[in-house]
């Protein structure tokens, strides 16, 4: 999903972490990179493999609607939940690529991003798929995707790349983000802007649904892998080496993280609440006095995702499938940072 080059790399793990998140999960993993791509036998059909171990595969995105659980991952993997992420199901889709990134709205309409620029499509909340954009040919990632209004839809990925539908996902444009060619790990939204993050410590913000960007005054040049659209002025944005920042431009404060493990991804569990999670098992707390604590559940695998069920417990992903774990009470936080900028 996520490759990068950045900064100064001192041992063979920060180097797997500037390739990105998904080189990091495959290469930490021991799975070969060429693993993660469609092979160029054409007798093969492109079509997702129906794995006996599928719940404890690698698994990257994940989305939850209702009780809808869709779940992305390694070889084309989707796992559904229709029961909240108590019981799961693979489903079969028109792809063996890494799928990097999946959404779904309230309507049933839900995408997936990956590898080869590839793009699936459901209408029917994530039970049947449709493949409505691939370019093997382009050798490019996609590795975030977000959907609103009647019909625009925008993917961000490798080396600026920049995916724009205007028909709700028929029909595609192809751009860059910016002619220096960061590659791109993570589009947020807001009702007033759109928020993207990747390496080089690269923030864009677009507040006309995508067509114009601009670019923000970074508090770190390394790699960012998410942002968090906190309030209309503020956001959080996480990465290598720990790098936690929570603010805006001219006003960064860094939060003390607690290790140097990279940071991948989180969500929202309340109005000022969030959950940030990573390499070596990280796990964090925003709680809404704006503290925060380490809730870090005692294992080193690492964590890609997190979601919020809908009977409020959460769920992790990421190396060997999904765990359960209980949302976090109010506890006695940590340093909550290191200064502002």
């Amino acid at each position: 999903m996520i490759r990068a080059a950045v900064a100064i790399l001192t041992d063979w793990r920060t180097l797997v972490l500037a390739l990105a998140p998904v080189a990091v999960l495959l290469l930490s993993f021991g799975i070969d990179l060429a693993e993660a791509r469609v092979g160029d036998d054409p007798t093969v059909a492109d079509r997702s493999h129906m794995a006996d171990k599928a719940e404890s595969a690698l698994l990257v995105g994940a989305t939850c609607v209702g009780d809808v659980v869709l779940v992305s991952g390694n070889h084309g993997l989707i796992l559904r939940s229709a029961d909240g992420g108590k019981t799961y199901q693979q489903i079969e889709v028109p792809t063996r690529r890494m799928l990097t990134a999946i959404i779904l709205d309230d309507q049933g309409t839900a995408f997936a991003v990956g590898h080869d620029t590839t793009v699936l499509r459901s209408r029917d909340s994530g039970l049947s798929w449709q493949s409505v954009y691939c370019d093997p040919e382009a050798d490019l990632g996609l590795f975030s995707i977000q959907a609103f209004g009647d019909s625009r839809v925008v993917a961000v990925g490798a080396f600026g790349t920049l995916l724009i539908s205007d028909d709700g996902g028929d029909h595609w444009k192809q751009e860059l983000i910016s002619e220096d060619g960061p590659h791109l790990y993570s589009l947020q939204k807001s009702a007033e802007r759109l928020v993207v993050t990747g390496e080089f410590g690269s923030i864009f913000e677009s507040r006309d649904g995508g067509d114009e960007w601009t670019a923000l005054e970074s508090p770190y040049d390394g790699t960012f892998f998410h942002v968090m659209i906190n309030s209309p002025d503020s956001i959080i944005v996480m990465g290598l080496r720990g790098n936690l920042w929570e603010g805006h431009p001219g006003r960064w404060k860094r939060i003390d993280s607690g290790s140097e493990a990279a940071l991948f991804g989180g969500c929202r569990v309340g109005p000022d609440e969030v959950i940030v999670v990573g390499d070596e098992g990280r796990a964090l707390h925003r709680l809404a006095d704006g503290s925060w604590s380490d809730i870090s559940p005692g294992e080193r695998r690492i964590l890609s995702t997190v979601i919020l069920l809908p009977d409020g417990k959460l769920q992790l992903f990421g190396e060997k499938g999904y765990r359960g774990t209980d949302r976090p009470s109010a506890v006695k936080p940590q340093d909550s940072g290191k200064g502002d900028r």
